[in-house]
């Protein structure tokens, strides 16, 4: 699955302008209860304005409140930030987000024009439609062997399950994989056993 489909599109996203002040950028902040925004000239993304930054900086800044409010987003925002293309795969960017901080990845062609962003929520409820919570499911563990697979979803097949997902994993322990199915069946009991 690629991240446009589970991407916020620029229309509706909340974006600041490199122009726009700092009184500006909080207030949209706050409206919409975030906690950074992209930041755009036209529709080209340039960076990304962190509400702690704006925070922090006010207090290293040494000038009035009125002075700072007044400064431009410019002044504030970080502008080395990693952006992907909208045909990367969800898992590539679950990635990221566990191997950098940012709260979310800002999605553009191949003009640097933001598309859309993608949110680490979002990214959860992904995963969470695949694997699910109030589903029936089971973990097998088989060894890796060739055919192991088909066998387990045979089995599934003959005892009245219908796998709608599946996980495989490696345990890197004696060549054993462990195999997530969530699992549709009128009595998952008989298909458990």
């Amino acid at each position: 699955m690629r991240v446009n489909t589970i991407m916020i599109p620029y229309g509706q996203l909340a974006c600041i302008h490199v122009t726009d002040t700092v009184e500006s950028a909080i207030k949209i902040i706050n409206e919409h209860g975030l906690l950074s925004l992209p930041v755009v000239d036209d529709q080209e993304f340039v960076g990304v304005l962190s509400k702690q930054f704006l925070f922090e900086s006010y207090f290293e800044e040494g000038c009035s409140k009125q002075e700072f409010l007044e400064k431009k987003v410019r002044e504030f925002m970080k502008s080395k930030i990693e952006t992907i293309p909208s045909d990367l795969r969800i898992e590539e960017a679950a990635v990221m987000f566990i191997t950098s901080k940012v709260r979310f990845i800002p999605i553009t062609d191949e003009h640097n024009q933001l598309v859309g962003i993608v949110t680490q929520q979002a990214v959860f409820k992904q995963y969470q439609k695949m694997f699910g919570h109030k589903h029936n499911s089971m973990v097998i563990y088989s060894y890796d062997s060739r055919g192991a697979l088909a066998r387990v979803c045979e089995t599934i097949a003959k005892a009245g399950g219908d796998i709608r997902n599946m996980l495989v994993m490696q345990t890197d322990v004696m060549h054993l994989v462990e195999i997530f199915l969530r699992v549709d069946a009128e009595d998952f009991d008989k298909v458990v056993k």
